[in-house]
């Protein structure tokens, strides 16, 4: 194994009197002696200095010197800008868009002017994140956008991220799919009328926790029967600071979307409408008035309530488990995905394969069953 010295300079004089320049090293890449002629005793020593501070690798000397020499803006003058000309975005996901920037990627690529970054560059950077595989392809899908935006700006040739492979993430916590008997047992647990509602409409909607949180009185249709909820709106963290959660649209864009309510649950929201419910009124609130945020009822009402049932209850659902048992009871009564779809509100039917597919082959197998 040969030990790399320091790159050095040999005079060399020609038969014709003119004077040239050896620059002399043992290469990191090839692990063979090599050589460069120059004309100048400055260019041989720019280039020793670049193989010196390179480990010398002539490969890393030229791409540092190419660097020093671009005119291109940086890679983070190149997400800044992206993350500034995003349209359809809130400012929460702006914030957060930016931070994963400042955390991930500024320091260890952010100097590189983006005409000289390549996908050795991107592949390294992505295996040095110490972070889950989904926040790495998070981070990595923010890069990749922005170099995209580069190539369309003429920056660049071609997207140096594009097609890096990013680990598979981990399984994600299974949703819990209650039985009739755990959600009789959950909700009979539930002393106060206004949270006994909000659980049952959670159920028998499947709307999302903030959707529900953020429902008005003009967001429900109660004249009928069968109650109807018109989503437009759900809470959203602001990304400001001092600002806590703001109202925004929901999740997807076919989150805006007409649900029908069961008998039961309209029931439930005539008995606990006000006489003079102002339309803008919440439905939901805390004691004093204030909207039932996602991290006061958890700490305040369903954590308490999971520690004093859970072992009874035999699992320890999360609020978001009674949208998958919701889900879960439709497809058992036979409803067709695409309609699960619209009333979930997913923006893709692979959502919706892909959480529940699954248990609409239990169902069919069960049909099946029956007729042997």
């Amino acid at each position: 194994m040969h030990t790399l010295s320091m790159a050095s300079i040999r005079k060399r004089v020609r038969k014709d009197g003119t004077v040239a320049w050896n620059v002399l090293w043992r290469d990191a890449d090839t692990g063979k002696q090599a050589s460069r002629t120059l004309a100048t005793e400055a260019d041989a020593k720019m280039l020793t200095d670049f193989l010196n501070s390179n480990g010398q690798s002539f490969a890393e000397a030229a791409k540092t010197a190419g660097r020093m020499r671009s005119q291109a803006p940086t890679v983070d003058a190149v997400i800044t800008r992206h993350i500034d000309s995003l349209t359809g975005v809130d400012e929460y996901t702006r914030k957060k868009y930016r931070a994963a920037q400042k955390n991930h990627i500024t320091a260890h690529l952010g100097a590189i002017p983006v005409d000289t970054l390549t996908r050795h560059d991107v592949a390294g950077w992505v295996a040095s994140i110490n972070r889950a595989p989904k926040t790495q392809k998070n981070i990595h899908a923010l890069l990749s956008a922005a170099l995209q935006g580069a190539v369309k700006d003429g920056l660049i040739p071609s997207n140096p991220a594009k097609g890096i492979k990013i680990p598979k993430a981990l399984p994600a916590k299974p949703p819990v799919f209650l039985t009739l008997q755990q959600t009789n047992l959950l909700l009979s647990a539930i002393e106060d009328p206004m949270i006994f509602t909000f659980c049952k409409l959670l159920l028998d909607t499947g709307l999302r926790y903030n959707e529900a949180a953020a429902l008005r009185w003009q967001d429900v249709n109660l004249a009928g029967e069968r109650g109807i909820i018109r989503v437009t709106r759900a809470w959203k963290k602001s990304g400001l600071p001092g600002i806590g959660d703001v109202i925004g649209p929901p999740k997807t864009a076919k989150g805006i979307r007409t649900v029908v309510m069961p008998r039961e649950i309209t029931s439930l929201l005539q008995a606990i409408r006000p006489a003079q419910a102002h339309p803008e009124t919440l439905i939901f609130t805390r004691a004093g008035g204030q909207h039932l945020s996602n991290g006061y009822f958890h700490e305040r009402i369903w954590g308490p309530l999971m520690d004093s049932i859970g072992a009874e209850l035999g699992a320890r659902p999360r609020p978001h488990d009674l949208r998958h048992t919701h889900a879960s009871r439709l497809i058992e009564r036979g409803v067709p995905l695409p309609t699960i779809q619209a009333r979930l509100g997913h923006e893709s039917i692979t959502t919706t394969v892909n959480t529940y597919g699954h248990l609409a082959v239990d169902a069919d197998l069960l049909a099946a069953s029956a007729l042997d």
